[in-house]
């Protein structure tokens, strides 16, 4: 028994030395790995209810925020018009200065159709650029936008379609230390569709049955 605690005593202390040495990390000068990923904050839902319902807003009942999600459910809107204004601070717990702000409007031109408009704006907050241990660090406030319009047309008394233009543009202030850089902008197009079942009444409740789809963003890409 004396020798079996002294084998684990043993092992335990090599486990122990093993621990405690450092890793080294070897660079590889041929990684290439970076973000390649353009205007990330089109993901971000700027209103409460579709964020509360997991992103889901393309087949809900028409509400002021539709723009995002899917602009034909504006043709059955019961209301003539409407307005959503949202702001929604972004990663709180680590910094308070990125947020996204977000103005839609929408309306209706007659029963069967709707136009509408929205501005997104995000930023990134303040950013230091240094560029060595003699330069004196810039502040620099990096944002992205998008400004949308949209139209949606009933082509059916339970089915519509919209059409959608957008205008990106991401500044992220690189050209304050690189003369070649600029702020990349884009256009892109939305296609989507809507349908909405007249009321019916079951067993203990009325209901309708929704869908909906959106092909978003389609365009050239941001470089």
């Amino acid at each position: 028994m004396r020798n079996y605690i002294l084998t684990f005593i043993a092992l335990g202390f090599l486990i122990h030395v093993k621990a405690q040495n450092p890793t080294t990390v070897i660079p590889n000068s041929n990684d290439s790995r970076v973000i390649t990923t353009g205007v990330p904050f089109l993901l971000i839902a700027s209103d409460a209810r579709a964020a509360g319902m997991g992103d889901m807003g393309v087949a809900t009942s028409v509400d002021a925020y539709s723009q995002q999600w899917n602009p034909s459910k504006y043709a059955f809107s019961e209301s003539k018009s409407g307005i959503g204004i949202s702001y929604t601070p972004y990663l709180s717990k680590l910094v308070n200065d990125i947020f996204l702000g977000n103005f839609t409007y929408f309306n209706r031109i007659d029963e069967r159709s709707a136009f509408a408009a929205s501005f997104k704006y995000f930023s990134l907050g303040e950013i230091e650029i240094v560029q060595d241990e003699f330069s004196q660090a810039l502040i620099e406030k990096p944002n992205e936008l998008t400004i949308d319009a949209s139209y949606s047309l009933r082509l059916a008394d339970q089915f519509s379609m919209a059409v959608g233009l957008r205008y990106l543009r991401s500044d992220l202030r690189i050209q304050a230390v690189d003369d070649n850089a600029s702020a990349a902008s884009s256009f892109a197009v939305d296609l989507s569709g809507y349908y909405q079942s007249e009321e019916e009444y079951y067993s203990d409740f009325n209901g309708r049955w929704r869908a909906g789809f959106l092909i978003q963003n389609l365009g050239q890409k941001i470089k």
